[in-house]
């Protein structure tokens, strides 16, 4: 289903079709626990130790059998038969139950025996062997997100290595004015970025990025880095060559090696992007334009990730105030970079200047927001939501950027599970 100009396919719709079309992969790989925060335990993880492996003291004291102390009083204090000296984190010697802590106690200083004046408690003291957890006990069930909570336990309870979802993404550069970073390009020349960035984001949701040399345009050698791609891949994600240019030759190498899904999305920046399906894996033609490019990997390649149990960091929310109008193409789904500054709980959104080159926008804004399809306009004043790029302490740096004063409103802060949209 190819789509010209005039008939993009909506955005919503897009990700509703890759992710139905293209099904979780299965793929799996062992990993050192140390670096597997943030991926999906793929089957349950049991304990391999019994902790503590033995009856542990928690107070210095002296071992005692419970039983031995009953009746025990300060008008009756009982001589305790056979109690051992402890100190905390030593063994509490098999058949003892209790521990009396070593201020509760005297010794007699000529039987040296211990004189109790107060009866003990079973268990009073002692770390019961197995209390935190046993051999084959389950630390984490199928389908968890590992977090970093979550490596002291894997690494104390005997787990060195944990088993993984995976997916390989094969990210393809593209075009013969291209060169790659460390190289000095010349005249009509630009340094290969799109693949770069795809790089960290897909690192960051836990996916496993393999890059392939830049491919100059020639639809023969773009057919064959495709083919490999697919082959060694389970996602392979195209940079440049989905546009309709006379060098632009993504579309027809899907065709002749598999079909065309949709060419044409109802999204800005991005709407060259197209989606194919080459031997039952997907194929996404990423525009060259970076700010493009980024918009189609975060709007639409993270979602199908994301389909498959892979998401990047928690993204963060504010409510802003728009500093000035905003107008939208109708019936496309807009992402505008936004300078968001703060005076107390209250924010505004400065938007960034749109348009083709803009990668200074990025590194000035320290957000994002959606203008929805259906909107055709927003007006000066306007509430929006804003999703941060940048960590919110940055927010108040940005007011030496932009000394506008905020009018006065209310403001809500939210966190947005996983990747957005």
């Amino acid at each position: 289903m190819v789509r010209g100009s005039r008939s993009l396919l909506p955005l919503k719709e897009t990700v509703s079709l890759i992710t139905r079309s293209f099904p979780k992969p299965g793929r799996t790989e062992c990993v050192p626990v140390t670096g597997s925060v943030g991926r999906v335990a793929c089957r349950p993880v049991f304990s391999l130790l019994t902790l503590p492996g033995t009856n542990i003291a928690t107070r210095d004291g002296i071992a005692v059998r419970s039983g031995d102390t009953s009746g025990a009083s300060a008008r009756h204090p009982v001589a305790v038969p056979g109690a051992v000296r402890v100190n905390t984190g030593n063994d509490v010697p098999a058949g003892y139950d209790a521990v009396v802590m070593i201020e509760d106690v005297r010794q007699d200083t000529t039987s040296g025996a211990w004189i109790a004046d107060q009866p003990a408690a079973p268990w009073q003291y002692v770390r019961r062997c197995g209390e935190e957890i046993r051999k084959g006990d389950l630390i984490l069930p199928a389908g968890h997100r590992v977090g970093r909570y979550d490596i002291g336990a894997l690494t104390t309870y005997g787990i060195a290595e944990i088993t993984v979802d995976a997916a390989r993404i094969g990210l393809i550069p593209t075009g013969s004015e291209v060169v790659p970073l460390g190289t000095l390009p010349g005249p009509g020349q630009v340094i290969e970025s799109n693949v770069a960035v795809a790089s960290v984001w897909l690192t960051e949701a836990g996916a496993t990025p393999v890059r392939y040399p830049i491919v100059p345009d020639d639809p023969d050698r773009i057919k064959r880095a495709i083919e490999t791609g697919v082959r060694e891949n389970d996602l392979v994600l195209i940079s440049a060559g989905s546009s309709a240019g006379t060098r632009d030759y993504t579309a027809s190498a899907l065709t002749d090696l598999g079909e065309v899904l949709v060419h044409g999305i109802a999204i800005k920046p991005g709407r060259t992007a197209l989606v194919g399906k080459v031997s039952e894996k997907p194929v996404i033609g990423l525009p060259g334009n970076p700010a493009a490019a980024l918009a189609v990997l975060r709007e639409l390649v993270l979602p199908l990730l994301a389909s498959w149990g892979f998401r990047g960091p928690a993204v963060r929310i504010v409510r802003a105030r728009l500093t000035r109008p905003l107008a939208s193409e109708p019936d496309c789904d807009e992402f505008v970079l936004v300078t968001v500054t703060r005076s107390g709980d209250h924010y505004v959104a400065h938007p960034e200047r749109r348009g083709a080159g803009m990668q200074m926008a990025a590194v000035r804004a320290n957000g994002y927001l959606h203008i929805p399809a259906a909107v055709e306009e927003l007006s000066s004043g306007d509430e929006v939501d804003v999703r941060l790029t940048k960590p919110e302490e940055d927010i108040q740096r940005s007011l030496s950027a932009r000394a506008v004063a905020p009018p006065a409103f209310g403001s809500t802060l939210t966190e947005a599970g996983g990747q957005t949209e």
